[in-house]
Formats: C-alpha cells, sequence, structure tokens
C-alpha cells in the first residue's frame, strides 16, 4: 500500500475506534457491570478476613465500655487514617444499663466528594464494632466492621460526587446506643441530605442462610433496590424483608432509606464463645462486601447524575419479599 494511503487508513481505524469506546463508556443505560466491576476488582477478601482476626482473636469480646472497646477505638482510628482519611472523628457518649452509667464511642471516617463535583449528597455505610460480653465477635459483628473498613480503603481513592461516611457504631448489643446517639445529632439538613444508609451486620457465616435485606418497615426503598439489581448482576437476586434490631433502624426513623444486609437464618453459634473466626466463609464476606461496595458507588460515582430518593437503580429488577426466618 502506498505510505500516504497506508496513514490515511490507520488514521480512520484510530478515529473509528475511539468514536467506538467513547460510545461504549458513555452511551446512557450502558453496562453496569463495567462500573460494578470498578469497584469489586479492589476488593481483597483477605484484608476483611485480617480485621476479622484481628478483632475477634488479637482482641477478642468487645462490650461497650470495656477495655477491649477502646482497643477496638484505636485500631480503627489508625485503619481509617492509614488509607488517608484526613477526617476521623470519635464521638463518645453515654447510656445507661442496669443502674450502671457506660461510655462507649462511634468512630466515623468521612469521604469527601471531588471538588466542583458535589452533589450535597450523603451516604452512610455502618456496622457495629462491639459484641456480646461472652462472645469474640467473629462474625457478630467483626465481620461487618471488616468490610466496613475495606470498603473505607477502596472508596478513600475513588472519585465520587457524594459524601459517603463509614461509621463503626458503638453499644449496639446495648439497644442500638451508638447508631441511635449517631442519629439523633444529626441536623435537619444533614438528614435531608442523606439518601442512602447501608448496615452491615453478620455477612460472614459459613453456618448461617442465604443473604437478606431488612428494612425496619418490611418495605423496599432506594437500597434494597440498588442491593437486589447489583445483586442480580455480581452473584444472585436478593430478597427483602422486615426487621429491626440493627443500627438501621434510628436512620429510618429520620426518614433515611435504610437496609441491613444479613444472612438468615443465623448461625447456630450466634452470641456464643464459639463465634470465632474458623466459622467465618470469605465467600459470603466478599459476596456482601461487593454488593454494598457496587451499590453505593451506583450513587457515589462522578458520572452519574444525583440521586433522588425517589429514584431506583438505573437497571430496576423484580425482587421479592421473603417472611423472615431467624
Amino acid at each position: 500500500m502506498h505510505k500516504l494511503k497506508r496513514l490515511k487508513y490507520v488514521s480512520l481505524l484510530l478515529i473509528l475506534f475511539m468514536m467506538m469506546a467513547t460510545h461504549v463508556f458513555a452511551a446512557p443505560g450502558g453496562s453496569e457491570q463495567a462500573f460494578d466491576n470498578k469497584i469489586v476488582k479492589r476488593i481483597k477478601v483477605d484484608n476483611i478476613y485480617h480485621h476479622i482476626q484481628y478483632l475477634s482473636e488479637e482482641i477478642g469480646p468487645r462490650p461497650a465500655g470495656s477495655e477491649a472497646e477502646l482497643k477496638t477505638v484505636e485500631y480503627l482510628v489508625n485503619e481509617f487514617k492509614s488509607y488517608g482519611y484526613n477526617e476521623v472523628n470519635v464521638h463518645k457518649f453515654t447510656f445507661t444499663s442496669s443502674g450502671n452509667e457506660i461510655t462507649a464511642y462511634n468512630v466515623e471516617a468521612v469521604k469527601k466528594p471531588m471538588k466542583n463535583h458535589d452533589t450535597g449528597q450523603q451516604i452512610i455505610v455502618g456496622a457495629h464494632h462491639d459484641s456480646v460480653p461472652v462472645s469474640p465477635g467473629a462474625n457478630d459483628d467483626a465481620s461487618g466492621t471488616g468490610a466496613l473498613l475495606e470498603l473505607a480503603r477502596v472508596f478513600a481513592n475513588t472519585p465520587t460526587d457524594t459524601t459517603i461516611k463509614f461509621i463503626a457504631f458503638g453499644a449496639e448489643e446495648n439497644g442500638l446506643w451508638g447508631s441511635r446517639k449517631y442519629a439523633e445529632a444529626m441536623p435537619q439538613e444533614e438528614v435531608e441530605r442523606t439518601v442512602a444508609m447501608f448496615q452491615l451486620d453478620m455477612i460472614g457465616s459459613a453456618d448461617a442462610g442465604d443473604l437478606v435485606m431488612f428494612t425496619a418497615d418490611g418495605e423496599k426503598n432506594l437500597v434494597t433496590d440498588l442491593g437486589a439489581a447489583v445483586g442480580s448482576r455480581l452473584s444472585e437476586l436478593i430478597p427483602y424483608s422486615e426487621l429491626g434490631r440493627s443500627d438501621h433502624v434510628p436512620f429510618h426513623n429520620l426518614g433515611i432509606p435504610a437496609a441491613l444486609f444479613i444472612h438468615t437464618p443465623l448461625e447456630p453459634w450466634y452470641h456464643t464463645e464459639n463465634d470465632v473466626i474458623e466459622h467465618i466463609s470469605k465467600e459470603k464476606l466478599k459476596d456482601v462486601a461487593d454488593i454494598v461496595g457496587a451499590a453505593v458507588h451506583q450513587i457515589a460515582r462522578k458520572d452519574t447524575p444525583a440521586l433522588e430518593r425517589s429514584r431506583v437503580a438505573p437497571v430496576p429488577v423484580d425482587y421479592y419479599y421473603e417472611e423472615p426466618n431467624l
């Protein structure tokens, strides 16, 4: 081929390739799986497992108000800061149990949106770091706390247009005190701009049942819509159901779309000394972290418009209600 003609031919191919690439990545309704993978491929289940191991074995039982809780708080703060978070807050609170005043803590890391790309909206991702006094709490809830830390690590350098707050709540086992205190302190302006709350609780037991998304009123919301849509792409369709008993409830009571991600029925080791890391499934940990991470990214990624509370996932799926089985 003549040199000039060959150069024109190559140039034309390059132009066509660039047009095709632009269409693939910018076209509305494009592959959501590609966007899921931006988060999923960065989530390392071994990191989650390491956190569970440290919390359940090195620290052990972590009841509210104990020295073990203080060690847990120190660990959480150090981990969040190691990921590059400049805003890490420890919220001290007190409550009364059996006539005794107990001091406990919430630990919060704040992921700020990109400059000039702030929708003004906010997402909360939560887990509880405490356990009952007799239990190492590997699944309840070192598993959720470990996933919370790993998602915070992944999102630390992810471009977003939405504020994300990663919060490890204290004193959940005493009656949701940490999340109740946190929700009570939220200004109305912050409540109104909080579009979703994802709660991670007991997400890793090999001996528990299947993943279910629980809402406090048994109704679908933005969080369950996104969870179901992502689940259908990454693993399987996830049902929703009705249950309180975890840190999603105080946020639901404020009118914020909130859901609890947990496996049911519960494992036989629930709230016993046998809730140890040997019963943890890495497959389950990765599955839930992937689903919640991709769902959060669906709202927070900078190439999507702001999601209002009434909006559903870009590709809605038909998911079903399942009777509670705990």
